[in-house]
């Protein structure tokens, strides 16, 4: 007996060792990143955030030595005091990681804080009964919460917006590009890890003992629970409820909606959101009625066709459009001037994403399908794309186009594109590992002039073959963020924003100095050769400039954007040139969605229906993405609009999508496909 209680001391003392190891960890990890932690800020001097961070720490440490034990009875009242406390504690410990002095808890009704208390106590009660321990249990949760919250702010720093549901699926193609990012903890991530080292700390003054005596009752423990979450998650998460007391998830800036209303609950709204719903009033019959309208054209053998070349470039943007910013020297002298005085058609297209998930705008593109009827921040080609489907290269492919090769020189399963691409129709795809020139990086990712010397390399190798026209499509990755981290072999001095306060735009901007003089380098190559070239080049999205930068070169006026102006966010240049004489036109505004038809209308390709019905459609709706769309009124509304004069026309495109990406076993194959 007397060995068991030295044993269980010793024990103690061993767990006492090792929280203060632990502490002292802290305080190493506080001296390394005090810089950044300390940094100047309006709101805090930093003689507080010291004060603030070491009393939390003193604390802490303090807990780690105290034990307290008032009976069964007692100890029983003291655990069931802490799980109803822990929810509350939780939710304000992970907060502070994206606190918001502007935002944060503005706007909170009483009944979406009981939601976010809620389901935190209903999953700290699930990790309770898995683990059958109290203080475990709560443990497990709360570092979770935090962790994800912490997570949450690198995720906003990066790309701008935090993490949603759908991101779930691609958190692989996330870690894969995280190297080129910079991560700086500061004082509300700093102050959210302090709390959760106290909460930790506060568990192990209290007594806990198993939660079950027998395994019976164990069992019964986790079937209730396994009821609770099931009904919980139907009720509370795959329902209306939360956006009926209150929570609006803004599309637009859903950090601004997890600061005011919760995270959690925010998250759980989005799950909510992520699950694709068929359109009202959709049938067969009426998918039917529309496409009956339109009728694919058929091929024509005869007809000499240009090679086509697309390149999506990473992050291509203009900025000009956000502010009026001046510069050393103009940042892309070529593509200006080609898309002022040069043999294409060029305009303004709309992107529905910004600052990440770029295969969305490779599926809106590639397949003329919209984001605008898919869940807010899923990911196609993660999600949807699971069985081949009509698309721009198929299409290309009935006319008789050769190569159809897709180059992205990064890894081959990001977005999943390893399988998406093929489905799509593609027969190559070339990533860093099978391309057919040298791997020339800038920074961590391979350059423009990488990428279309592998595209002009397989041009080549098909020439040996074939004379049939030539379809390549790249992906870029060069200008990939972020934007402040500084490399050896990458020369950041080349363009200064002078007007502004914003570093990190004048190093994005001297990468797009770069893609400028490389895509000269192509148009040159295709210049001189004597089969006739298309090539189309426009952006994924804007790239993820930080908030400091933008209010320098907006002064702060994109705060207060609403709907329509924020959409200048997700505004990039695109152009398609030739070396043949074309009808050379401006479009004023587009979006990437469009883009397929304006393609083929430019090349005077065979249009499939669904193109014919785009054609009509654009008059009606010139621009349409997830963030919402301009009708030809000039007016600008949200997708799901039913005051819209325009409503019954994105009822209609909605179908023809769900016909073509869910209802596949029914699509219509003659629309989506050109007669052969």
């Amino acid at each position: 007996m007397l060995k068991n209680i030295d044993f269980n001391k010793n024990r103690q003392r061993w767990k006492n060792y090792f929280c203060l190891f632990i502490s002292f960890l802290f305080l190493i990890f506080f001296y390394v990143n005090r810089t950044t932690i300390l940094e100047n800020d309006p709101e805090f001097s930093s003689k507080f955030k010291i004060a603030s961070i070491v009393l939390g720490w003193i604390v802490g440490v303090v807990l780690i030595f105290v034990r307290l034990d008032f009976g069964k009875k007692g100890n029983r009242v003291i655990n069931i005091l802490y799980i109803l406390f822990a929810p509350c504690y939780i939710f304000f410990n992970m907060e502070i990681a994206v606190f918001n002095e502007t935002y944060s808890f503005r706007k909170q009704h009483l009944s979406l804080l009981l939601f976010n208390f809620l389901l935190i106590g209903i999953l700290e009660l699930i990790f309770i009964v898995i683990t059958n321990r109290v203080r475990l249990g709560t443990d497990i949760w709360a570092f979770i919460c935090v962790m994800f919250n912490i997570v949450n702010h690198f995720v906003y720093e990066f790309r701008g917006t935090p993490v949603m549901a759908s991101d779930i699926a691609t958190v692989g193609t996330a870690l894969e590009v995280a190297d080129g990012y910079k991560i700086q903890f500061n004082f509300y991530t700093t102050v959210a890890l302090v709390m959760l080292f106290d909460f930790i700390m506060l568990g192990r003054v209290i007594k806990c003992e198993p939660v079950f005596k027998k395994v019976s009752h164990r069992l019964c423990g986790i079937a209730v629970m396994a009821i609770v979450s099931v009904t919980g998650f139907s009720q509370l998460v795959m329902t209306d409820m939360v956006s009926n007391r209150g929570l609006y998830l803004s599309l637009f800036n859903p950090m601004r909606s997890y600061q005011q209303y919760g995270s959690i609950a925010c998250f759980a709204r989005g799950i909510k959101l992520s699950v694709p719903e068929k359109p009202n009033g959709y049938s067969l019959k009426k998918v039917e009625e529309i496409t009956s309208k339109y009728t694919s054209d058929t091929v024509d053998s005869n007809k000499k066709r240009p090679n086509v070349i697309v390149v999506i470039n990473e992050a291509f943007s203009d900025p000009q459009i956000l502010g009026d910013i001046e510069t050393n020297e103009d940042y892309m002298p070529f593509i200006h001037d080609l898309m002022k005085n040069g043999n294409c058609v060029s305009g303004t297209t709309y992107a529905s994403i910004v600052g990440g998930q770029t295969a969305n705008t490779e599926y809106e593109f590639l397949t003329g399908n919209s984001m605008a009827f898919l869940p807010k921040g899923t990911v196609a080609f993660q999600l949807y794309l699971r069985h081949a489907m009509p698309s721009l290269v198929t299409e290309l492919k009935s006319e008789g186009y050769t190569g159809n090769s897709a180059t992205h020189l990064q890894k081959a399963r990001n977005y999943n594109r390893d399988k998406a691409y093929p489905l799509l129709g593609f027969d190559k795809f070339y990533d860093y590992t099978n391309m057919g020139v040298p791997f020339v990086k800038m920074r961590n990712n391979a350059t423009d002039q990488c990428t279309y010397d592998n595209i002009t390399h397989d041009y080549e190798q098909q020439r040996k073959s074939t004379d049939a026209p030539y379809f390549g499509y790249t992906m870029t990755i060069q200008n990939h963020s972020s934007y402040d981290v500084p490399f050896d072999n990458f020369d950041d001095k080349r363009i200064v924003v002078e007007n502004a306060d914003a570093p990190d735009l004048g190093y994005y901007l001297s990468l797009i100095k770069y893609s400028d003089e490389m895509f000269e380098n192509l148009i040159n190559y295709y210049k001189n050769t004597d089969e006739p070239t298309v090539i189309l080049l426009t952006g994924d999205h804007q790239p993820r400039i930080h908030d400091e930068s933008m209010d320098s070169i907006t002064n702060g006026e994109w705060r207060n954007w609403n709907d329509e102006e924020m959409m200048r966010r997700y505004e990039v240049p695109f152009l398609i040139w030739a070396n043949y004489d074309i009808d050379k036109k401006t479009v004023e505004k587009t979006s990437m969605n469009y883009l397929q038809t304006i393609l083929m209308e430019t090349i005077d390709g065979e249009l499939t229906g669904f193109q014919k019905f785009q054609q009509d459609l654009q008059k009606e709706i010139p621009v349409l993405t997830s963030n919402g769309y301009w009708g030809a009124d000039g007016k600008f509304y949200s997708v799901d609009d039913k005051n819209s004069p325009y409503y019954d026309l994105i009822q209609e495109y909605a179908m023809l999508q769900y016909n073509d990406m869910t209802d596949y076993k029914n699509r219509v194959e003659d629309f989506f496909e050109l007669k052969q």
